[in-house]
Protein backbone atom coordinates (compact mmCIF):
# COMPACT_ATOMS: atom_id res chain seq x y z
CA UNK A 1 0.00 0.00 0.00
CA UNK A 2 0.68 3.53 -0.14
CA UNK A 3 3.22 5.79 1.95
CA UNK A 4 2.63 9.53 2.67
CA UNK A 5 4.86 12.36 0.73
CA UNK A 6 6.73 13.04 4.34
CA UNK A 7 10.03 14.28 2.66
CA UNK A 8 8.63 15.92 -0.41
CA UNK A 9 5.93 17.68 2.20
CA UNK A 10 8.79 18.90 4.15
CA UNK A 11 10.31 20.23 1.52
CA UNK A 12 7.63 21.96 -0.35
CA UNK A 13 6.20 23.58 2.84
CA UNK A 14 9.28 25.86 2.18
CA UNK A 15 8.14 26.98 -1.09
CA UNK A 16 5.77 29.83 -1.70
CA UNK A 17 2.87 28.23 -3.19
CA UNK A 18 2.87 25.70 -0.60
CA UNK A 19 2.43 28.28 1.88
CA UNK A 20 -0.55 29.63 -0.25
CA UNK A 21 -2.24 26.70 -0.34
CA UNK A 22 -1.71 26.36 3.57
CA UNK A 23 -3.45 29.37 4.46
CA UNK A 24 -6.07 28.63 7.23
CA UNK A 25 -9.56 28.64 6.09
CA UNK A 26 -12.74 29.24 8.48
CA UNK A 27 -15.43 27.07 9.47
CA UNK A 28 -18.60 28.30 8.13
CA UNK A 29 -20.60 27.03 10.95
CA UNK A 30 -24.69 26.14 9.69
CA UNK A 31 -27.76 25.23 10.28
CA UNK A 32 -27.91 21.86 11.00
CA UNK A 33 -31.93 22.07 10.07
CA UNK A 34 -30.73 23.04 6.65
CA UNK A 35 -27.66 20.83 6.42
CA UNK A 36 -29.58 17.44 6.92
CA UNK A 37 -27.33 14.43 5.73
CA UNK A 38 -28.56 12.42 2.54
CA UNK A 39 -29.46 8.64 2.68
CA UNK A 40 -26.37 6.31 2.68
CA UNK A 41 -26.00 2.44 2.41
CA UNK A 42 -23.64 2.51 4.96
CA UNK A 43 -26.04 3.79 7.65
CA UNK A 44 -29.20 2.35 9.09
CA UNK A 45 -29.84 6.23 10.43
CA UNK A 46 -33.65 7.59 9.97
CA UNK A 47 -33.00 11.13 9.47
CA UNK A 48 -36.98 11.31 8.46
CA UNK A 49 -37.99 10.86 11.62
CA UNK A 50 -35.91 13.69 12.97
CA UNK A 51 -37.51 16.78 14.36
CA UNK A 52 -35.04 19.28 12.41
CA UNK A 53 -37.06 22.23 14.61
CA UNK A 54 -35.50 20.48 18.04
CA UNK A 55 -32.36 19.19 17.15
CA UNK A 56 -29.98 19.18 20.40
CA UNK A 57 -27.19 22.25 21.12
CA UNK A 58 -24.70 19.64 21.15
CA UNK A 59 -24.95 19.05 16.87
CA UNK A 60 -22.61 21.39 14.73
CA UNK A 61 -22.82 21.18 11.17
CA UNK A 62 -19.85 23.54 9.07
CA UNK A 63 -18.20 23.44 5.98
CA UNK A 64 -14.54 24.54 5.19
CA UNK A 65 -12.95 25.66 1.97
CA UNK A 66 -9.89 23.89 1.31
CA UNK A 67 -7.59 23.67 -1.70
CA UNK A 68 -8.01 21.34 -4.49
CA UNK A 69 -4.81 21.00 -5.38
CA UNK A 70 -2.24 21.35 -2.30
CA UNK A 71 0.93 21.83 -4.51
CA UNK A 72 -0.67 24.93 -5.91
CA UNK A 73 -2.25 28.31 -4.58
CA UNK A 74 -5.56 28.96 -2.89
CA UNK A 75 -8.04 30.32 -4.83
CA UNK A 76 -11.55 30.04 -6.10
CA UNK A 77 -10.48 28.14 -9.02
CA UNK A 78 -8.12 25.34 -7.13
CA UNK A 79 -10.66 25.00 -3.93
CA UNK A 80 -13.34 22.72 -2.84
CA UNK A 81 -15.45 22.61 0.01
CA UNK A 82 -15.78 20.05 2.92
CA UNK A 83 -18.92 19.33 4.85
CA UNK A 84 -18.44 18.33 8.63
CA UNK A 85 -20.35 17.83 11.70
CA UNK A 86 -19.47 17.95 15.44
CA UNK A 87 -20.76 16.31 18.95
CA UNK A 88 -19.58 19.33 21.26
CA UNK A 89 -20.46 19.40 24.63
CA UNK A 90 -20.54 22.93 26.52
CA UNK A 91 -16.64 22.32 27.71
CA UNK A 92 -14.77 19.63 25.74
CA UNK A 93 -11.58 18.77 27.26
CA UNK A 94 -10.42 17.74 23.76
CA UNK A 95 -11.28 16.49 19.94
CA UNK A 96 -11.49 13.35 18.90
CA UNK A 97 -11.22 13.06 14.93
CA UNK A 98 -13.36 9.37 13.73
CA UNK A 99 -13.05 8.03 10.49
CA UNK A 100 -15.30 5.13 9.79
CA UNK A 101 -13.34 3.67 6.93
CA UNK A 102 -13.74 3.89 3.28
CA UNK A 103 -16.54 5.95 1.71
CA UNK A 104 -18.80 5.51 4.61
CA UNK A 105 -20.65 8.78 5.37
CA UNK A 106 -18.97 10.96 8.52
CA UNK A 107 -21.04 13.51 8.87
CA UNK A 108 -24.23 11.57 9.38
CA UNK A 109 -22.25 9.86 12.61
CA UNK A 110 -22.20 13.06 14.62
CA UNK A 111 -26.27 13.43 14.12
CA UNK A 112 -26.13 9.24 15.50
CA UNK A 113 -23.88 10.68 18.61
CA UNK A 114 -25.89 14.07 19.01
CA UNK A 115 -29.83 12.41 18.79
CA UNK A 116 -28.44 9.37 21.26
CA UNK A 117 -28.87 6.87 18.04
CA UNK A 118 -25.47 4.80 18.75
CA UNK A 119 -23.94 4.41 21.94
CA UNK A 120 -20.35 3.12 20.28
CA UNK A 121 -19.23 6.69 21.63
CA UNK A 122 -19.83 6.38 25.14
CA UNK A 123 -17.66 6.96 27.40
CA UNK A 124 -15.85 9.43 24.91
CA UNK A 125 -18.50 11.91 25.42
CA UNK A 126 -15.99 14.50 26.88
CA UNK A 127 -14.81 14.94 23.74
CA UNK A 128 -15.98 16.96 20.88
CA UNK A 129 -16.19 14.78 18.50
CA UNK A 130 -15.24 15.69 14.71
CA UNK A 131 -16.55 13.55 11.68
CA UNK A 132 -15.56 14.71 8.17
CA UNK A 133 -17.11 13.47 4.94
CA UNK A 134 -13.78 12.83 2.85
CA UNK A 135 -13.22 14.68 -0.04
CA UNK A 136 -15.21 13.10 -2.99
CA UNK A 137 -17.74 11.74 -1.01
CA UNK A 138 -21.38 13.12 0.28
CA UNK A 139 -21.38 16.42 1.24
CA UNK A 140 -17.33 16.89 0.45
CA UNK A 141 -17.61 17.66 -3.43
CA UNK A 142 -19.20 14.53 -4.33
CA UNK A 143 -17.78 12.89 -7.19
CA UNK A 144 -19.77 11.64 -10.22
CA UNK A 145 -19.18 8.08 -10.81
CA UNK A 146 -21.40 6.18 -13.18
CA UNK A 147 -21.87 2.43 -11.94
CA UNK A 148 -22.66 1.21 -15.67
CA UNK A 149 -18.92 2.04 -16.86
CA UNK A 150 -17.74 -0.27 -14.30
CA UNK A 151 -20.15 -3.41 -14.45
CA UNK A 152 -17.89 -5.62 -16.60
CA UNK A 153 -15.05 -5.41 -13.68
CA UNK A 154 -17.61 -7.53 -12.10
CA UNK A 155 -17.30 -10.73 -13.46
CA UNK A 156 -14.69 -13.51 -13.68
CA UNK A 157 -11.16 -12.81 -12.99
CA UNK A 158 -9.33 -12.99 -16.97
CA UNK A 159 -6.95 -15.58 -17.04
CA UNK A 160 -5.36 -14.66 -20.34
CA UNK A 161 -3.41 -11.52 -21.39
CA UNK A 162 -6.24 -11.02 -23.75
CA UNK A 163 -8.82 -11.34 -21.21
CA UNK A 164 -6.57 -8.88 -18.58
CA UNK A 165 -6.65 -6.50 -21.59
CA UNK A 166 -10.17 -6.71 -22.22
CA UNK A 167 -10.26 -5.40 -18.46
CA UNK A 168 -8.10 -2.72 -18.75
CA UNK A 169 -10.39 -1.39 -21.42
CA UNK A 170 -13.37 -1.21 -19.39
CA UNK A 171 -10.54 0.37 -16.47
CA UNK A 172 -9.63 3.32 -19.01
CA UNK A 173 -13.15 4.32 -20.52
CA UNK A 174 -14.59 3.71 -16.63
CA UNK A 175 -11.80 5.98 -15.29
CA UNK A 176 -11.99 8.74 -18.18
CA UNK A 177 -15.86 8.59 -17.48
CA UNK A 178 -15.16 10.01 -13.78
CA UNK A 179 -12.45 12.36 -15.21
CA UNK A 180 -15.11 13.84 -17.96
CA UNK A 181 -18.27 13.84 -15.39
CA UNK A 182 -16.87 15.28 -12.06
CA UNK A 183 -15.99 19.12 -11.11
CA UNK A 184 -14.20 20.59 -10.49
CA UNK A 185 -11.85 19.51 -13.26
CA UNK A 186 -9.00 17.32 -12.23
CA UNK A 187 -10.40 16.34 -8.94
CA UNK A 188 -10.40 12.57 -9.65
CA UNK A 189 -6.27 13.04 -9.09
CA UNK A 190 -6.55 14.76 -5.93
CA UNK A 191 -8.57 12.38 -3.96
CA UNK A 192 -6.12 10.51 -2.45
CA UNK A 193 -5.18 9.85 1.14
CA UNK A 194 -2.22 12.79 1.24
CA UNK A 195 -5.06 14.88 0.17
CA UNK A 196 -7.46 14.02 2.95
CA UNK A 197 -4.66 13.97 5.77
CA UNK A 198 -4.19 17.61 4.81
CA UNK A 199 -7.40 18.15 5.28
CA UNK A 200 -7.55 16.77 8.48
CA UNK A 201 -4.64 19.32 9.39
CA UNK A 202 -6.91 22.18 7.93
CA UNK A 203 -9.58 21.27 9.88
CA UNK A 204 -7.39 20.79 12.99
CA UNK A 205 -6.16 24.88 12.11
CA UNK A 206 -9.51 25.86 11.86
CA UNK A 207 -10.55 24.89 15.21
CA UNK A 208 -7.45 25.72 17.24
CA UNK A 209 -6.39 22.88 18.96
CA UNK A 210 -2.44 22.07 19.21
CA UNK A 211 -2.98 18.36 18.65
CA UNK A 212 -5.59 15.90 17.88
CA UNK A 213 -7.11 12.33 19.18
CA UNK A 214 -7.84 10.24 16.50
CA UNK A 215 -9.97 6.63 15.91
CA UNK A 216 -9.32 5.62 12.42
CA UNK A 217 -11.33 2.14 11.74
CA UNK A 218 -10.63 0.03 8.87
CA UNK A 219 -9.34 2.44 5.80
CA UNK A 220 -9.73 5.11 8.52
CA UNK A 221 -6.41 3.80 10.31
CA UNK A 222 -4.65 4.23 6.73
CA UNK A 223 -5.74 7.79 6.69
CA UNK A 224 -4.81 7.86 10.33
CA UNK A 225 -1.34 6.48 10.40
CA UNK A 226 -0.44 8.88 7.21
CA UNK A 227 -1.73 11.64 9.00
CA UNK A 228 0.36 10.78 12.24
CA UNK A 229 3.56 10.37 9.46
CA UNK A 230 3.05 13.71 8.16
CA UNK A 231 1.49 15.83 11.23
CA UNK A 232 3.59 14.02 14.08
CA UNK A 233 4.13 16.78 16.28
CA UNK A 234 -0.25 17.41 16.09
CA UNK A 235 -0.53 13.55 17.74
CA UNK A 236 -2.25 13.05 20.88
CA UNK A 237 -3.63 9.73 21.29
CA UNK A 238 -4.30 7.53 18.11
CA UNK A 239 -6.00 3.93 18.17
CA UNK A 240 -5.55 2.31 14.63
CA UNK A 241 -9.14 -0.40 14.32
CA UNK A 242 -8.64 -3.38 11.66
CA UNK A 243 -5.42 -1.57 9.93
CA UNK A 244 -5.21 -1.27 5.97
CA UNK A 245 -1.49 -0.97 6.12
CA UNK A 246 1.46 1.04 4.18
CA UNK A 247 3.89 -0.59 2.71
CA UNK A 248 2.58 -4.35 1.83
CA UNK A 249 2.45 -5.31 -1.66
CA UNK A 250 -0.36 -5.86 -3.49
CA UNK A 251 0.59 -9.38 -4.04
CA UNK A 252 0.62 -10.76 0.13
CA UNK A 253 -2.22 -8.77 0.71
CA UNK A 254 -4.15 -10.76 -1.64
CA UNK A 255 -2.70 -14.17 -0.13
CA UNK A 256 -3.59 -12.24 3.48
CA UNK A 257 -7.24 -11.93 2.21
CA UNK A 258 -7.60 -15.28 1.10
CA UNK A 259 -6.17 -16.41 4.58
CA UNK A 260 -8.14 -14.82 6.51
CA UNK A 261 -11.12 -15.91 4.14
CA UNK A 262 -10.43 -19.49 4.80
CA UNK A 263 -10.45 -18.36 8.95
CA UNK A 264 -13.43 -17.33 8.96
CA UNK A 265 -15.25 -20.05 7.25
CA UNK A 266 -13.38 -22.49 9.50
CA UNK A 267 -14.60 -19.90 12.27
CA UNK A 268 -18.47 -20.35 11.12
CA UNK A 269 -17.94 -24.18 10.80
CA UNK A 270 -16.70 -24.19 14.52
CA UNK A 271 -19.65 -21.78 14.97
CA UNK A 272 -21.71 -24.56 13.94
CA UNK A 273 -20.45 -27.42 15.74
CA UNK A 274 -21.47 -25.39 18.81
CA UNK A 275 -25.35 -24.30 17.78
CA UNK A 276 -28.05 -26.68 17.94
CA UNK A 277 -29.95 -24.74 15.59
CA UNK A 278 -27.23 -24.74 12.69
CA UNK A 279 -28.62 -27.55 9.70
CA UNK A 280 -25.35 -28.78 9.91
CA UNK A 281 -25.11 -29.33 13.32
CA UNK A 282 -23.63 -32.53 14.12
CA UNK A 283 -22.39 -33.99 10.66
CA UNK A 284 -18.93 -33.29 12.04
CA UNK A 285 -15.75 -30.62 11.55
CA UNK A 286 -15.81 -29.60 8.06
CA UNK A 287 -19.62 -29.88 7.41
CA UNK A 288 -20.24 -25.95 6.37
CA UNK A 289 -17.92 -25.67 4.17
CA UNK A 290 -18.52 -29.08 1.87
CA UNK A 291 -22.55 -27.85 1.94
CA UNK A 292 -20.81 -24.77 0.35
CA UNK A 293 -18.80 -25.89 -1.88
CA UNK A 294 -21.91 -28.11 -2.77
CA UNK A 295 -23.64 -25.35 -3.72
CA UNK A 296 -21.29 -23.98 -5.69
CA UNK A 297 -21.10 -26.92 -7.85
CA UNK A 298 -24.86 -26.72 -8.53
CA UNK A 299 -24.86 -23.38 -9.36
CA UNK A 300 -21.86 -23.48 -11.55
CA UNK A 301 -23.78 -26.76 -13.59
CA UNK A 302 -27.54 -24.68 -13.40
CA UNK A 303 -27.64 -21.51 -12.09
CA UNK A 304 -30.25 -20.47 -9.31
CA UNK A 305 -33.48 -19.05 -10.58
CA UNK A 306 -34.98 -16.21 -8.15
CA UNK A 307 -38.51 -15.42 -8.56
CA UNK A 308 -39.05 -12.91 -7.00
CA UNK A 309 -35.95 -10.98 -8.78
CA UNK A 310 -38.36 -10.89 -11.78
CA UNK A 311 -38.95 -7.49 -13.35
CA UNK A 312 -37.03 -5.84 -11.08
CA UNK A 313 -33.48 -3.61 -10.55
CA UNK A 314 -32.73 -4.79 -6.98
CA UNK A 315 -31.58 -7.59 -8.01
CA UNK A 316 -30.70 -10.32 -10.98
CA UNK A 317 -33.23 -13.61 -11.64
CA UNK A 318 -30.37 -15.98 -11.68
CA UNK A 319 -27.44 -16.54 -9.21
CA UNK A 320 -24.64 -17.85 -10.78
CA UNK A 321 -21.70 -19.84 -9.22
CA UNK A 322 -19.67 -16.73 -9.77
CA UNK A 323 -22.45 -14.55 -7.68
CA UNK A 324 -22.39 -17.62 -5.24
CA UNK A 325 -18.75 -16.75 -4.52
CA UNK A 326 -19.58 -12.98 -3.89
CA UNK A 327 -22.26 -13.20 -2.25
CA UNK A 328 -20.42 -16.05 0.31
CA UNK A 329 -18.01 -13.00 0.54
CA UNK A 330 -19.93 -10.15 0.66
CA UNK A 331 -21.50 -11.92 3.85
CA UNK A 332 -18.63 -12.80 5.41
CA UNK A 333 -17.09 -9.05 5.35
CA UNK A 334 -17.69 -6.45 8.15
CA UNK A 335 -20.29 -8.13 10.56
CA UNK A 336 -21.34 -11.85 9.78
CA UNK A 337 -24.34 -13.24 10.40
CA UNK A 338 -23.41 -16.95 10.76
CA UNK A 339 -26.86 -18.38 11.76
CA UNK A 340 -28.11 -16.52 8.12
CA UNK A 341 -25.68 -17.77 6.33
CA UNK A 342 -26.04 -21.37 7.91
CA UNK A 343 -29.88 -20.74 6.49
CA UNK A 344 -28.78 -19.39 2.87
CA UNK A 345 -26.74 -22.65 2.15
CA UNK A 346 -29.39 -25.02 3.65
CA UNK A 347 -31.63 -23.33 1.64
CA UNK A 348 -29.67 -23.42 -1.69
CA UNK A 349 -29.22 -27.36 -1.11
CA UNK A 350 -32.80 -27.08 -1.36
CA UNK A 351 -33.44 -25.59 -4.39
CA UNK A 352 -34.00 -21.86 -3.13
CA UNK A 353 -30.94 -19.61 -4.40
CA UNK A 354 -32.45 -16.69 -3.49
CA UNK A 355 -29.80 -15.87 -0.48
CA UNK A 356 -27.31 -15.68 -3.59
CA UNK A 357 -28.71 -13.22 -5.16
CA UNK A 358 -27.07 -10.78 -6.71
CA UNK A 359 -27.65 -7.12 -7.51
CA UNK A 360 -26.07 -3.50 -8.56
CA UNK A 361 -23.59 -2.55 -7.08
CA UNK A 362 -23.85 0.75 -4.54
CA UNK A 363 -22.46 4.20 -5.62
CA UNK A 364 -20.70 4.41 -2.63
CA UNK A 365 -18.58 1.01 -3.39
CA UNK A 366 -17.76 2.72 -7.08
CA UNK A 367 -16.98 5.93 -5.49
CA UNK A 368 -13.97 4.04 -3.47
CA UNK A 369 -12.28 3.22 -6.20
CA UNK A 370 -10.93 6.93 -7.41
CA UNK A 371 -9.98 7.08 -3.85
CA UNK A 372 -8.15 4.30 -3.71
CA UNK A 373 -6.25 4.43 -7.04
CA UNK A 374 -4.75 7.39 -5.93
CA UNK A 375 -3.41 5.46 -3.26
CA UNK A 376 -2.08 2.01 -4.44
CA UNK A 377 1.47 1.94 -6.42
CA UNK A 378 1.93 -2.17 -8.02
CA UNK A 379 2.58 -3.21 -11.36
CA UNK A 380 -0.60 -2.98 -13.49
CA UNK A 381 0.75 -5.78 -15.82
CA UNK A 382 -1.44 -9.53 -16.36
CA UNK A 383 2.09 -11.11 -14.98
CA UNK A 384 1.76 -9.78 -12.11
CA UNK A 385 -1.89 -10.30 -11.60
CA UNK A 386 -2.14 -14.11 -12.73
CA UNK A 387 0.72 -14.76 -10.26
CA UNK A 388 -1.26 -13.34 -7.44
CA UNK A 389 -4.12 -15.28 -8.64
CA UNK A 390 -2.84 -18.66 -8.87
CA UNK A 391 -1.21 -18.32 -5.91
CA UNK A 392 -4.14 -17.37 -3.99
CA UNK A 393 -6.46 -19.98 -5.72
CA UNK A 394 -3.92 -22.79 -4.63
CA UNK A 395 -4.33 -21.84 -1.12
CA UNK A 396 -7.94 -21.13 -1.07
CA UNK A 397 -9.81 -24.14 0.77
CA UNK A 398 -12.93 -22.59 0.43
CA UNK A 399 -13.80 -22.45 -2.99
CA UNK A 400 -15.06 -18.41 -2.59
CA UNK A 401 -11.85 -17.75 -5.09
CA UNK A 402 -12.42 -13.75 -4.67
CA UNK A 403 -10.45 -10.95 -2.67
CA UNK A 404 -10.92 -7.48 -2.46
CA UNK A 405 -7.17 -6.59 -3.32
CA UNK A 406 -7.81 -8.50 -6.83
CA UNK A 407 -10.81 -6.41 -7.69
CA UNK A 408 -8.89 -3.22 -6.91
CA UNK A 409 -5.87 -4.24 -8.77
CA UNK A 410 -8.35 -4.44 -12.01
CA UNK A 411 -10.09 -1.62 -11.46
CA UNK A 412 -7.16 0.51 -10.97
CA UNK A 413 -5.29 -0.99 -13.91
CA UNK A 414 -5.65 1.67 -16.32
CA UNK A 415 -4.85 4.37 -13.97
CA UNK A 416 -3.15 7.55 -15.56
CA UNK A 417 -1.78 9.51 -12.82
CA UNK A 418 1.47 9.11 -10.17
CA UNK A 419 0.64 7.87 -7.01
CA UNK A 420 2.98 7.94 -3.68
CA UNK A 421 5.30 5.46 -3.71
CA UNK A 422 4.30 1.90 -1.70
CA UNK A 423 6.72 1.98 1.49
CA UNK A 424 5.88 1.16 5.31
CA UNK A 425 5.47 4.02 7.37
CA UNK A 426 7.96 5.55 9.91
CA UNK A 427 5.59 6.25 13.17
CA UNK A 428 7.36 6.22 16.38
CA UNK A 429 4.70 7.70 18.22
CA UNK A 430 2.65 5.91 21.02
CA UNK A 431 -0.40 4.56 19.53
CA UNK A 432 -2.71 1.38 20.09
CA UNK A 433 -3.29 -1.12 17.24
CA UNK A 434 -6.60 -3.42 17.16
CA UNK A 435 -7.19 -6.16 15.13
CA UNK A 436 -9.17 -9.44 15.11
CA UNK A 437 -8.25 -13.05 14.62
CA UNK A 438 -10.96 -13.78 12.36
CA UNK A 439 -11.45 -10.38 10.29
CA UNK A 440 -11.66 -11.05 7.03
CA UNK A 441 -12.11 -7.41 5.34
CA UNK A 442 -8.81 -6.57 6.86
CA UNK A 443 -6.82 -9.65 7.43
CA UNK A 444 -5.17 -9.72 10.89
CA UNK A 445 -1.77 -9.49 8.89
CA UNK A 446 -2.54 -6.20 7.94
CA UNK A 447 -2.77 -4.70 11.53
CA UNK A 448 0.35 -7.20 12.60
CA UNK A 449 2.50 -5.69 10.15
CA UNK A 450 1.68 -1.96 10.59
CA UNK A 451 2.64 -2.88 14.40
CA UNK A 452 6.22 -3.72 13.64
CA UNK A 453 6.34 -0.45 11.87
CA UNK A 454 5.36 1.74 15.58
CA UNK A 455 7.94 0.54 17.54
CA UNK A 456 6.44 2.99 20.44
CA UNK A 457 3.09 1.09 19.72
CA UNK A 458 0.70 -1.48 21.81
CA UNK A 459 -1.12 -4.50 19.46
CA UNK A 460 -4.47 -5.60 20.88
CA UNK A 461 -5.95 -8.89 19.66
CA UNK A 462 -9.54 -9.92 19.57
CA UNK A 463 -9.90 -13.49 19.62
CA UNK A 464 -13.49 -13.08 17.55
CA UNK A 465 -14.84 -12.08 14.01
CA UNK A 466 -16.67 -8.75 13.01
CA UNK A 467 -14.71 -6.15 11.28
CA UNK A 468 -13.88 -2.98 13.81
CA UNK A 469 -13.99 -4.01 16.60
CA UNK A 470 -14.50 -0.88 18.02
CA UNK A 471 -18.22 -1.21 17.22
CA UNK A 472 -18.45 -4.37 19.82
CA UNK A 473 -19.39 -1.97 22.64
CA UNK A 474 -18.99 -4.34 25.33
CA UNK A 475 -16.09 -6.34 24.16
CA UNK A 476 -13.03 -6.23 26.48
CA UNK A 477 -10.70 -4.63 23.35
CA UNK A 478 -13.17 -1.69 23.21
CA UNK A 479 -13.02 -0.92 26.98
CA UNK A 480 -9.18 -0.85 25.93
CA UNK A 481 -9.63 1.45 23.23
CA UNK A 482 -11.90 4.02 25.39
CA UNK A 483 -9.72 3.84 28.22
CA UNK A 484 -6.88 4.73 26.03
CA UNK A 485 -8.26 7.48 24.21
CA UNK A 486 -9.50 8.98 27.57
CA UNK A 487 -5.99 8.76 29.38
CA UNK A 488 -3.54 8.15 26.69
CA UNK A 489 -2.04 5.85 28.34
CA UNK A 490 -1.34 2.19 27.15
CA UNK A 491 -2.76 -0.58 28.26
CA UNK A 492 -0.36 -3.56 30.51
CA UNK A 493 0.90 -7.25 28.71
CA UNK A 494 -2.19 -9.73 29.02
CA UNK A 495 -3.42 -12.79 27.51
CA UNK A 496 -7.19 -13.62 28.37
CA UNK A 497 -9.92 -15.90 26.70
CA UNK A 498 -11.17 -12.42 24.58
CA UNK A 499 -8.32 -10.70 23.51
CA UNK A 500 -4.32 -10.47 23.69
CA UNK A 501 -2.10 -7.29 24.37
CA UNK A 502 1.40 -7.10 23.09
CA UNK A 503 3.43 -3.95 24.47
CA UNK A 504 6.07 -2.64 22.27
CA UNK A 505 8.98 -5.32 21.99
CA UNK A 506 6.70 -8.25 22.04
CA UNK A 507 6.62 -10.62 19.49
CA UNK A 508 2.45 -11.75 18.93
CA UNK A 509 1.97 -15.24 19.15
CA UNK A 510 0.67 -17.11 15.91
CA UNK A 511 -3.28 -16.64 14.70
CA UNK A 512 -5.81 -18.21 17.09
CA UNK A 513 -7.11 -21.77 15.57
CA UNK A 514 -10.92 -20.82 14.84
CA UNK A 515 -12.15 -24.31 16.36
CA UNK A 516 -10.27 -23.50 19.68
CA UNK A 517 -11.46 -19.66 20.66
CA UNK A 518 -14.93 -19.38 22.04
CA UNK A 519 -18.22 -18.69 19.71
CA UNK A 520 -21.30 -16.73 20.63
CA UNK A 521 -23.11 -13.48 22.25
CA UNK A 522 -19.56 -13.45 24.79
CA UNK A 523 -17.25 -13.17 21.66
CA UNK A 524 -18.95 -10.92 20.36
CA UNK A 525 -20.80 -12.73 17.25
CA UNK A 526 -23.83 -11.55 14.90
CA UNK A 527 -26.78 -13.16 15.93
CA UNK A 528 -25.59 -15.99 18.29
CA UNK A 529 -27.98 -15.85 21.66
CA UNK A 530 -29.89 -13.06 21.32
CA UNK A 531 -26.53 -10.43 21.26
CA UNK A 532 -26.99 -7.65 19.49
CA UNK A 533 -24.46 -6.02 17.91
CA UNK A 534 -24.27 -2.73 17.21
CA UNK A 535 -22.97 -1.39 13.68
CA UNK A 536 -24.44 2.17 13.33
CA UNK A 537 -22.44 3.36 10.23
Amino acid sequence: MNLSLFPLILALLSSPSLAQADAPSKIRWTDCAKSVPGPTTSSTFNISAIDLTNLPTTLHCGQLDVPMDYSKPFCETNMITLGLAMYRPATPKGVLFFNPGGTDAGVVVAWEVALNATQAFDGLLDFGLLMLDIRGTFSSNQLNVSLDTLTPLFGPYPTTQSEFDTIKNVSATAIQSWIVNSSPPGIIQHVGTKEVVRDYEQVRKALGYEKINFLGASYGSFRAAQYAATFPERVDHFVLDSVTPHGRSFFQQAQDDIAATNRLMQRADAYCLNDASCPFHGKGKGSVLKAYKQVLATARQTPFFIPECVNTTICYPYATDLDVQTLMLGNLLAAPDFPAIFNGIYAALNGDGSFFANGPSSLESVVAMPLLCNDYEYERNFKTFRMSLEQGLKNDITGIGQTQTWLIQLMCSAWPFPVPSSKPLDVNKKMLLVTADFDASAPTEWTTFAWEQAPSSTLVVRHGDDHVSFLLVDQPSTKITKAFLNTGILPVAQESEFVSVYTPGMTRKPISNPYLVPVGALAGDVDSGNVTVEVPF
